[in-house]
């Protein structure tokens, strides 16, 4: 068999193995050492998919890596502005990383390895992992982005747009596919970047950057955008032909990571939030403000896609920027395109798939690159030795019909429910492999879960998962939404605790095929209530989400849910020891 490792190996650092065009397994760095958005190097990540796989590093075919450390002359100058002072300086230290990793020329015109090949990322992997002969891959980012995020549809032709806080020199990366033909339509170059436009915002509202971006979205809807003019006139300038030019100097991505912001923020917008502060109403209308204005920014990047290509009816999006979910829901709301689909990790993580993609040598399974579920499924014996360390006794192993009545029970009575079921979901997003569960007709049940769980803010909605057959019953959604990427109106009144104030919901729609036990908890809780939708939220507490038994039982036990559903297996509170 041959094998391809893929890499992230910065932001959300990931791997991803291949065996002969099929996807064996993801994971993120992050889901074994216990650091949200985990940056460094995925050692952890890479030791797990190949012990799952049960091969080691010198099995591997190819090693490809999510960048093209060589292209970043350019970010690396803007980087070390504040630091060197000199332009002089900065060109030569830039031009000496760019030497270090650049491929040398070969005798025919190719190029053949590198400086950073040959000397770095090998000696960092074999130093870890043992020894490898594996060709070595970089690939462009955005191109990485694109690829994991295109497999998921069989779409010969579509619009496909990756966006983020930047690759190697680009941002923004908007082609078309006709006939599966690549075209670019433009690239963006950096630091114009709509993910540092909407990131240096998020902590000019006292969030942290790179992480509360999902807060500063949760809070827009609750305000009024009445700054998004003034945003798109001095900070935000769309210009023709869907570029845009963002005023770097007034929005500085990188003084807002060391807190420090323009004193024309404060003139435009009042003061910056303090982290402890109750956000105020200007508080609230800036978000929504920051959010319209990213919206409109959007629309005005597909612009030169739908004009020159109107029949192209579908929308692929990749990068950091489109897990902003509300503004995927008004492309489809506002019948941009009929279809749109995002993958579950299109992240920097998921770049990890992608430039594996991108390298291997024979095509690609594109089922086993849909699914979400790509971390370890424990055996249950492994689970029972979990359960055995952590309970006074080891609840029974229950048949699965017991099991799903059982806990749809417990939910249709108002009981909080930590779920852990099959592989762990890669991605930013539970799944229903690792997730916390409960009844969305009881408005009341949000402030449960907030002060029992999650702990945090009031104004964060909870999500729903449907099964898919009934999806288009409770929310306003025309197409599959599997991996929780779009938002969608509501329809009535019957599940309040997922709704937000908006009226819409980030919804999961959950088919047979995708998980075959989840689906039959919904589909039973549905049966009992009438009402085929769960609430759904991310199985951790201020952590990430949890990956193996332990992990799942140590939040268990700090947490104020009812029970635990592991395996074959229902864990009470009074269980454990």
């Amino acid at each position: 068999m041959r094998y391809t490792l893929g890499l992230a190996t910065m932001d959300n650092s990931a791997a991803a193995l291949f065996g002969d065009g099929k996807l064996i397994a993801a994971v993120e760095n992050e889901r074994l050492s216990r650091v949200k958005n985990d940056g460094s190097f995925p050692h952890l990540a890479i030791s797990e998919v190949l012990d799952i796989a049960g091969i080691s590093l010198s099995d591997l075919d190819a090693v490809a890596v999510y960048w093209q450390p060589w292209r970043m002359g350019t970010r690396m100058s803007g980087s070390l502005r504040k630091i060197t002072g000199s332009a002089r300086a900065r060109r030569a230290i830039a031009s000496r990383i760019r030497d270090m990793f650049a491929p040398a020329q070969t005798q025919d015109g190719g190029r053949n390895g590198s400086w950073g090949d040959l000397f770095r990322l090998r000696r960092i992997l074999t130093a870890e992992h043992g020894p490898t002969e594996a060709r070595l891959h970089y690939i462009d980012h955005h191109l990485s982005h694109q690829l994991y995020a295109e497999a998921m549809r069989d779409w010969p032709d579509c619009v496909s747009l990756s966006y983020d806080g930047g690759g190697e020199a680009h941002s923004t990366v908007l082609s078309v596919l006709t006939k599966g033909e690549r075209k670019v339509l433009s690239r963006h170059r950096w630091p114009n970047s709509l993910g540092h436009f909407y990131s240096t915002f998020t902590g000019f509202l006292g969030f942290r950057m790179l992480e509360g971006e999902y807060k500063m979205m949760g809070l827009a809807p609750y305000g009024t955008p009445i700054w998004s003019k003034v945003i798109l006139d001095e900070i935000l300038r769309l210009q023709p032909g869907g570029s845009y030019d963002l005023d770097t100097k007034v929005c500085d991505y990188h003084a807002a990571l060391e807190g420090h912001f323009h004193p024309r923020l404060a003139e435009l917008f009042g003061p910056p939030r303090q982290p402890d502060e109750a956000p105020s109403q200007a508080h609230i209308d800036l978000a929504a403000s920051v959010q319209a204005a990213f919206e409109a920014a959007l629309q005005h990047v597909l612009q030169p896609a739908r004009d020159a290509y109107p029949q192209l009816r579908r929308l692929v999006l990749s990068g950091g920027c489109a897990l902003n979910v509300t503004a995927n829901g008004q492309l489809l709301k506002a019948g941009t395109f009929d279809e749109i689909i995002i993958p579950p990790a299109p992240h920097d993580a998921g770049c990890a798939i992608g430039a594996a993609l991108a390298a291997l040598q024979v095509p690609a399974d594109r089922q086993t690159v849909r699914s979400p579920y790509l971390g370890r499924a424990f055996d249950a014996d492994t689970i029972a030795t979990a359960l055995a360390a952590r309970c006074h006794s080891v609840p029974p192993a229950l048949p699965e019909a017991e099991l799903i009545h059982r806990t749809a029970a417990m939910l249709s009575e108002g009981k909080l429910i930590a779920w852990f079921q099959g592989r762990a979901e890669f991605g930013p997003r539970a799944l229903g492999a690792r997730s916390f569960l409960a009844d969305p007709r009881r408005d009341e049940i949000r402030d449960a879960l907030n002060d029992k769980i999650k702990k945090r803010e009031l104004f964060r909605p909870f999500a729903p998962s449907t099964t898919a057959e009934a999806a288009s019953e409770f929310f306003q959604i025309g197409q599959d939404s599997p991996y929780m990427n779009i938002v969608a109106k509501v329809r009535g009144d019957r599940v309040p605790a997922i709704t937000h104030v908006d009226g819409t919901a980030r919804v999961h729609t959950v088919s047979a095929d995708a998980h075959r036990r989840y689906h039959a908890l919904i589909a039973r809780f549905g049966e009992i209530t009438g009402i085929p939708v769960l609430l759904n939220t991310s199985f951790n507490i201020q952590e990430p989400i949890v990956y193996s038994p332990e992990h799942a039982l140590a939040t268990f036990a700090a947490s104020g849910v009812d029970a635990l559903v592991i395996g074959d297996h229902i864990v009470e509170r009074g269980d454990l020891s």
